[in-house]
């Protein structure tokens, strides 16, 4: 997704902005958020892992106030925490704050977020 606004319409505490069901590392799939605005209500995290090896990516996005602080959640299965690649670069805003985040979320430099940069990956 590129120069998107999400909008989280979550009634009360929870919910998750994504949760994406990639099975292997070799598979090409994932979710890139580039250029995004995140808005809404409710505390929800950026994303879960729905399968074993989920990769999602936020870039240059704009994160409210909404986002939990944790930023990434493991669905209630701690063994995923090893296996995701949940990653953020640049990200600005009050949800934005990397200090509370989870530690399997990464940070990405610019040459690990180059790669979604692109349509394609």
């Amino acid at each position: 997704m590129q120069n998107t606004t999400i909008k989280s319409v979550a009634q009360g505490m929870g919910g998750v902005i994504t949760a994406q069901a990639r099975e292997n590392v070799t598979d090409n799939s994932g979710f890139a958020f580039v250029h995004c605005n995140i808005t809404g209500s409710s505390d929800p995290y950026l994303g879960r892992a729905w399968k074993e090896k989920p990769r999602v990516v936020f870039v240059y996005t704009y994160m409210g106030t909404l986002i939990n602080s944790e930023g990434w959640s493991d669905g209630s299965h701690p063994e995923h925490a090893n296996t995701v690649y949940h990653g953020e670069y640049k990200c600005i805003g009050p949800g934005a704050t990397s200090s509370d985040r989870v530690r399997f979320a990464k940070l990405l430099s610019k040459e690990e977020a180059r790669p979604f940069l692109r349509f394609y990956y």
